[in-house]
């Protein structure tokens, strides 16, 4: 690892053409300069690959794949790659505020003794239009982080070695992240922001077979904890009944076209008084090109 370089700031792709330039854009754009950024197209069968190809910054490692192997294992992959001290996670549809990387570099080396970081985060739509607010516990427990997924996955910034003696399971792509803070959450020290560093693009309606396989991995995942003691009986068996009902629930609102609002439940509204900064910072930053 080049013990000059801090940062490796992580983008897995799969068909995100549509938003790929924004989510680079705004990774350039950190006041933060002392990173490299590598981009791993997973397989993708869009026009993703010549997008990244279009940028000549050398912060830049472009790795491509004709195979399509999924979150988890391009998330380990670019941790084993990473020449930083500290590994940033980033989606190919999201947005950085322009000083997330400083403040998250700024915060974990004040406190070396913590190994984890996320923040709050700002949700957008297809339309990069604002559409609420994603709250994170700033304050969790071994019960929160079961009921409720303790970060916001592609606000999460850490050390590298931690990341490496602990990766993401590939077994268990779309819950990957639920089930690495839980199973590392007695042996790590986690914080979050109590404000936002991130656009997150979650659109308010999902196609229902995500959904349900996300579901469907959770169950899994919860499975795993339970047999290393890691949940006890009466919890298992609520959150596993709650994850079949969820399911359940969504596909008969997806049949009725009201699946929308499970999603949009999972927001708060943003602050009036701070949606003139936030939009001036998206706006700002959509405006910005590097190619």
């Amino acid at each position: 690892m080049d013990s000059n370089l801090t940062v490796t700031i992580g983008i897995p792709v799969y068909n995100a053409e549509r938003y790929l330039n924004i989510a680079i854009n705004s990774v350039l754009s950190q006041t933060w300069t002392d990173f490299e950024l590598l981009i791993s197209i997973d397989g993708a069968s869009d026009n993703s690959a010549d997008i990244a190809q279009l940028y000549t910054d050398p912060r830049i490692r472009l790795i491509i794949s004709n195979e399509n192997k999924g979150v988890a294992f391009r998330i380990n992959q670019q941790v084993q790659m990473a020449r930083g001290n500290f590994f940033a996670r980033m989606d190919a549809d999201d947005i950085m505020f322009p000083e997330r990387i400083e403040k998250q570099v700024n915060f974990m080396l004040d406190n070396p003794d913590f190994d984890v970081i996320g923040s709050q985060a700002v949700v957008i739509d297809e339309d990069n239009k604002i559409i609420g607010f994603r709250h994170s516990d700033t304050l969790f427990t071994n019960l929160s982080i079961q009921k409720k997924i303790l970060f916001i996955h592609p606000t999460v910034f850490g050390r590298t070695d931690w990341f490496r003696k602990n990766p993401y399971s590939e077994y268990l792509s779309g819950v990957e992240d639920f089930y690495l803070w839980n199973n590392t959450f007695r042996k790590s020290r986690f914080h979050v922001f109590d404000i936002p560093l991130l656009f997150y693009r979650d659109p308010p309606s999902a196609l229902y077979k995500t959904y349900n396989f996300r579901q469907m991995q959770m169950r899994r995942a919860l499975i795993k904890l339970y047999r290393k003691s890691l949940m006890p009986t009466s919890r298992f068996c609520k959150f596993y009944l709650q994850s079949i009902l969820k399911a359940m629930i969504y596909k008969f609102l997806w049949k009725i076209n009201l699946s929308g609002r499970i999603v949009s439940g999972r927001n708060i509204p943003v602050p009036p008084d701070k949606l003139p900064f936030y939009s001036d910072i998206l706006e700002n930053t959509i405006r910005t090109n590097h190619t």
